[in-house]
């Protein structure tokens, strides 16, 4: 179930990243929009399992919660970073980088919570060289374009670094039982955090009076998808590593090559072919090593 709920991740992480690639809103008022979106999905979900289920660690009290909080933080920053990214250099590629979050969460949680007890780590070892000459791979410019910006692929490595942070938090607060709390306070600091922001930036929070704007909507339904991104990886962390279920939902590798290739005509394929494949088997080949990864 753990590998099931991992895959079933992987798509959603691909899904939830589209609408941005649709909207011109900025990356850090789009992240707002997402985290009103995530939040009211994940507060929704919590009343009806409390309602529907009796478990008495899912509560709002919990003081390992607020480092779901934190992790929220860290994920606001990680999603302006790729977002930012995604605007310089597209989804496919920025997707690439950004997946190194697989193999920092991995190692995260194997020094941090003691995996490499259950873990073949020279397994992890090659999953993490596979999806980084994955990455190189799809470093491709377009005919559009004279050089790859390079600072796109720096926010990229960047929120690579926030997001498999965030992992690690997401990781222990389900070891600890908290599954739709952690969600609550994971989407609701990543809400509070970008307003904080923008009122000290812009000085004003007025774009949430215009809610409704097209480019404000496709944010909230980013959000709304993000949250059974984060959710069904909450689950397939009950049931196996984090060190292996995180990394296997990058398997959204994949799904996010194809989204960028056939549908946003990012990277020419027939130009590219050889690397395009290549790129994908090597972003297969990552996931397939974590099959052997649990002892």
């Amino acid at each position: 179930m753990g590998y099931l709920f991992a895959i079933i991740s992987s798509l959603f992480f691909t899904a939830y990243v589209v609408p941005k690639k649709l909207s011109k809103q900025t990356p850090i008022k789009y992240s707002m929009f997402m985290g009103l979106g995530f939040f009211i999905i994940s507060l929704i979900m919590f009343c009806l399992n409390k309602m529907l289920y009796y478990n008495p660690k899912e509560t709002l009290l919990n003081p390992i919660l607020l480092l779901s909080g934190f992790g929220g933080v860290l994920w606001l920053l990680g999603s302006v970073f790729f977002l930012t990214a995604i605007d310089k250099i597209g989804l496919s590629r920025s997707n690439q980088w950004k997946n190194l979050q697989g193999p920092i969460g991995a190692i995260l949680t194997l020094t941090f919570l003691s995996e490499f007890m259950q873990i073949k780590v020279i397994y992890i070892i090659l999953a993490i060289v596979s999806i980084l000459m994955s990455a190189m791979l799809f470093t491709i410019k377009n005919s559009k374009e004279k050089i790859v910006d390079k600072k796109g692929i720096i926010y990229s490595i960047l929120s690579a670094i926030f997001f498999g942070t965030n992992a690690l938090i997401q990781k222990y607060a389900t070891n600890n039982g908290l599954i739709y709390s952690q969600q609550v306070y994971f989407s609701g600091l990543v809400f509070v955090s970008s307003i904080i922001y923008l009122l000290i930036t812009e000085k004003n929070i007025n774009v949430l009076k215009n809610i409704k704007a097209r480019d404000n909507t496709l944010g909230i339904i980013g959000g709304c998808t993000y949250f059974f991104a984060s959710f069904f990886s909450t689950l397939a962390y009950k049931y196996i590593p984090g060190s292996i279920a995180f990394t296997i939902v990058q398997l959204n590798a994949v799904w996010t090559i194809v989204v960028g290739i056939i549908i946003f005509k990012e990277i020419d394929f027939k130009k590219h072919w050889l690397r395009i494949l290549l790129g994908i088997l090597l972003a297969i080949i990552g996931v397939i090593m974590l099959l052997f990864a649990q002892k």
